[in-house]
Formats: structure tokens, sequence, C-alpha cells
């Protein structure tokens, strides 16, 4: 029986490679489409029958012509019973055909199926998924038809199978598979949220917006890495990722620039006051968020007319905002050199005055104005105007003024006096023995004296100051000096915002905190008895803005002859005020005439 089926299929396989040529087969298929259901199942049964024999006859037999032949007759029936069996199935259907093989036919050959493209199949995720198929042949009744099952789904990563079945007209059923791999190979889509590139202003709180991600596989979370520096200026990158399941890293970045759009703000005062005859002024401040790149210009200065024309010192600034004249503002020696060129006359050497200047008199305020800018780093500006006021300290171009302040009028005369042949007569004073200056000055003023006598000369020397009192008794470190020609100056230039604090400070701080309760002696929360205690041991007492704190001295004028003479000089230095102070505030005036006469007798001559 083995030998038998073996003879079969050598001659199935010749049939099966014999050819009808067309005309014979549209021969055939309209035979077939003329019988009814009973001839079609009779043919079919006489079909097998002869094929049966034609297979025993080519099994049996080594002739080639027999065997050929043979095999020509079997593909004509292979193709006749093919389209018998598509007859059949259009009337009965394909479950009802085997039925039908009840003239001792047997075939239970399954069909062979073959998969269509690639096994297995590769789709990414969320992709659709377009099936390839699969065809199938059987040996006794050639194409036979397909089904398909599938459990593939693409919205999930995973292996999935497809298979497929065929069943030919005797009923034998053949399977077959492809495996279907979904797989993730897509990055998930970084989108970055609100500007970018993004700005921020130096100094400011940056807030990043974020970014969010989409993926096949569902949300992913997203990282943000890198930095931005709020107080340096730059360009700043960050960097947001996202990762899904699968392992792709889908990325985007934000350029976050760090920019200055804030000018700078003066923090200085507008208005400067100092005395003539100084070049240092003070110096402007300002803030900004990039307070290390400030720099300062200054413009054109405005000054005081002196009859018709501009002062000649000029204000100027360094760039890290040091203010300062030119030439130093001095009035006693500029104006007497204009006034003196065009009006000689006006000029009375007896009494040493000029005789008219409006305005130019002691205590007068004289106004240097000028605009001062402050730049940043990245070229923000402000501007601020500045005043300069120049007191006149008074000198040879000075008449009698009258102001505001707590002052004393003083006498003076004038008189002849004759030169005599007394050589051993002492040195007499002419200058005040009362100097006022502010604070932070170094240069007080000059101390004159006159002897009646011809060719003497006069040098000056000065005693031990005497200075105020800080805490615990403490005295002050700017001491009087002078020099041989009457020039009198500070070693040191007093400056009580300055030295009094470290005091106050390093004693009491909670006393100190408010500065103005604290020398007023006021919302302390001692008693009257104790708060004035404290105040004479942790305060300077009465050093309050418009307050003079006198410094004292004895001056000795000496002739060159040897013969000597003293004044006690004092000198007021103003509180012109600071953090260290409260307000304070006097009136008065001051006058003063009089009227001298001197007699001396030369040789029994009156001078």
């Amino acid at each position: 029986m083995k030998n038998f089926y073996l003879v079969c299929l050598t001659i199935l396989s010749f049939g099966l490679t014999a050819e009808v040529s067309p005309e014979k087969m549209s021969q055939i298929d309209t035979s077939v489409g003329s019988m009814s259901m009973n001839e079609l199942r009779d043919r079919r049964a006489f079909l097998i029958n002869e094929q049966s024999y034609l297979q025993e006859t080519q099994g049996s037999t080594q002739n080639p012509s027999t065997v050929k032949s043979t095999s020509g007759r079997l593909a004509e029936i292979r193709a006749e019973l093919s389209a018998i069996q598509k007859a059949l199935i259009a009337i009965v259907g394909v479950a009802a055909i085997s039925s039908l093989s009840d003239d001792g036919y047997n075939d239970n050959v399954p069909p062979v199926i073959t998969v269509n493209g690639a096994n297995p199949a590769t789709v990414e995720l969320g992709d659709a998924y377009s099936d390839a198929g699969a065809t199938a042949n059987d040996a006794f009744h050639g194409s036979t038809p397909v089904t398909s099952s599938s459990n593939v789904d693409t919205s999930a990563v995973g292996s999935y199978t497809v298979t497929y079945t065929a069943t030919d007209l005797d009923g034998n059923t053949a399977t077959a598979s492809r495996t279907v791999n979904v797989v993730d190979t897509t990055a998930p889509v970084v989108t970055v949220t609100g500007d970018n590139p993004a700005t921020s202003e130096l100094d400011a709180t940056y807030t990043d917006a974020g970014a969010t991600a989409t993926d096949l596989s569902g949300a992913v979370e997203v990282v943000t890495t890198g930095e931005v520096v709020t107080d340096k200026l730059g360009e700043y990158t960050l960097t947001y990722t996202a990762t899904d399941a699968s392992g792709n890293a889908g990325t985007a970045s934000r350029t976050v620039n760090v920019t200055d759009t804030t000018s700078p703000n003066f923090t200085s005062p507008s208005t400067f006051t100092i005395d003539e005859e100084l070049t240092e002024i003070g110096v402007v401040t300002a803030t900004d968020n990039d307070a290390e790149g400030l720099t300062f210009t200054i413009g054109e200065t405005t000054g005081p007319a002196i009859r018709g024309a501009q002062a000649a010192s000029k204000l100027q600034i360094t760039s890290d905002g040091v203010l300062s004249f030119d030439i130093a503002p001095d009035y006693d020696l500029q104006v007497p050199d204009i006034f003196l060129e065009s009006e000689p006359d006006a000029f009375n050497t007896t009494s040493n005055t000029i005789e008219s200047l409006s305005g130019y008199e002691t205590g007068a305020t004289m106004d240097f104005t000028a605009t001062v800018t402050v730049s940043d780093s990245t070229g923000n500006t402000t501007t601020q105007d500045i005043t300069v006021q120049v007191r006149d300290v008074g000198g040879v171009d000075d008449d009698t003024g009258t102001g505001t302040g707590t002052g004393t009028g003083t006498a003076t005369g004038t008189g002849t006096t004759g030169v005599g042949s007394n050589l051993n007569t002492r040195p007499q004073f002419t200058s005040s023995d009362t100097f006022v200056v502010d604070e932070n000055v170094t240069d007080i003023g000059t101390v004159v004296a006159t002897v009646p006598a011809n060719g003497i000369t006069i040098t000056y020397t000065i005693g031990a100051t005497t200075a105020p009192a800080y805490v615990n008794n403490e005295r002050a470190q700017s001491q009087l000096q002078i020099t041989s020609g009457g020039d009198l100056s500070f070693d040191i230039a007093p400056d009580y915002d300055l030295q009094v604090p470290d005091y106050a400070s390093a004693i009491d701080q909670d006393l100190y905190d408010d500065r103005d309760a604290y020398l007023d002696c006021t919302g302390t929360g001692l008693g009257a008895a104790a708060c004035q205690q404290t105040l004479k041991t942790k305060s300077l007492d009465g050093y309050k803005s418009g307050a003079t704190m006198n410094f004292t001295a004895i001056v000795t004028a000496t002739t060159s002859l040897g013969v000597t003479n003293n004044q006690t000089v004092t000198v007021q230095v103003r509180d012109v005020g600071g953090f260290d102070d409260d307000t304070g505030s006097g009136t008065g005036t001051g006058t003063g005439t009089g009227t001298g006469t001197g007699t001396n007798t030369i040789d029994g001559i009156n001078g």
C-alpha cells in the first residue's frame, strides 16, 4: 500500500505538470456549465474512476509514451473535476461537497498553505496593520480558499498571531500562522510651553513654563535639566527630556536670556554744600541691578556770573562718582582781579574792602550746576541735575552780612595809628578770635596780627588743642595746627557722622537703633533722671544738625624782635547733618560798628 501511494504521488506529479490548452479548458467549462446537479455528480464519479484507473496504469508501466499520454488525460480529468467542483460549490456549498463523494473516491490529503510576505512581520505601534494573506493548493482539487483569524492589536506593544485555514472539497483542513510583532521605535514629541526664547530681568525670579510630551504609548514624564542664573547676565539653556517605556527619548530646549533693562537710581543727594577754596566736593552714588558696572559722566558746568563772566571753576567727576572742582572757587582772589581791572577806583586801599559786589558777601552761597549721567554695563542710563553750593566764608571782598543761625555781632572800627619808635610794642591780633567751618574740612582760615613798626615780621605758633568730649570723656582726634604765616587748619577733618556712631553703637546697640529718639532722650523707656544719665555717658550731647562743636587753642604771635602776644582762638565746627543727627535750628542777627583813634609820639611829632 505504501508503494501504491508513492506511485500515485509520482503519477500526480506528472499530471500536475501537464498543461491543458485554453481551447480544451473552454470546452470543459461549456460542458460543465450545461450540466444539472445529478449530471455533475455522475460525471464526477466517472472521472474519479477514470482517474484512478489511469493512475494505476501509470504506476504499473515503464513505457514513456504510455506515461505521457496518460499524464495528458489526467490533466484534462483534473481540469474538468476542478470545474465540476466549482459548479457544485455554487449549488450546494463547501460544507456539503463531502457528501457527494459516494463513488469510492478517497482524498485524505489536506491542502498546502503558503503564507505571503514576511513572517514574522513587524508593525509600528499605532499604525494600521494590513495582512499580506496566504494561498492554499490541494493535491486533488487545486487552488483552495483560505480563511484567516487574527488578534493583532497595534495599540499595544507585543507579539500577535494570524492563523490561516484552508479546507478542500473532501473536508481535509490545513492551517498555517504568521507572527506579527507590534513595536515602538518612535520617540515622544516634546513641546515647549511659553516663549522660546524667553527673557528674564537681571536679579528677578525666573519661573519656567515647562514643557509637555505626547507619545504613542500614552502619557510620559518630562524631566528638565539646566539652570538659569538670574544674577548674572547671559544666555542659558534648559533641556526637556521625555523617555517612553520602550526607551525612546525625545528632547526639546528653551533659551533663556538674562537681560538688564532697568536704569540705575541715584542714592546721593542732588545738592552738595562746601566752602570756597576747596576742590573736593563729595561722591555721587547710585544703585543698579548690575552695581559693579556703574560709570559716571558729567556735562557742562553752569557757574555763577562774576561781573558778567562765568566763574572759571568747572565741575568734574571720575568714572566711579568722585565729584570735584578742577579749580577751587576762591572769590577773595577771583573777584578783585576782575573788579580792579574794570574799576580800579572802586578799590579803597585804606579800608582794604571792595565797595560793591552784589550778592557775594560773607555767608552767601554761589551755585554751580551740571547734569550727571550714570550708566550701567548694558547701556541703561539715568541723569540727575547736581547743584554744588559754594559758601563764601569771608575775605577782602566781603561786606557785613546777616543770616539765620545763632550768632553775635562783632564791633569793628577804623582809626589812624601812628608809627612810633617803641619797638617793644606787642603785636596786636586783627583777625577774629572765632572761626566757623563745617565738618569734613581741614582748612580753617588765617590768623593775622600787626605791629606799629616798619620792617618787623611776625610768626605764629599754637598750643595744645582743647577738643570736644566724646563718650566716657574721650576727646576728638582732630587737632588745631598753624603755619608760621598764620594759616590755621585741622590735621584731621572733624567728621562726627563717622566718629560718633562708632562709640554709640559699640556701647548700646539697642539705643542706637533709633538715633532720633536716642539723641532726644525720648522713646527709650527710661525715666527722666536715668535718661539724662545715659545721655551723659553714652552720647555726644548737643551734636545735632546745626550745632557747633568748639575746638580751642592759644595762638602766639612773635615779632622778629622776640616780642609776643597771645590770643585764644576758637574754631566752631558745624555739624551739617548725617544719619546720627537730629534736626536743629536757630535764628539770630549780628551787626557791629565801632570807631578807634590812635596817637603816638615819635620824637615829639604827633603821628
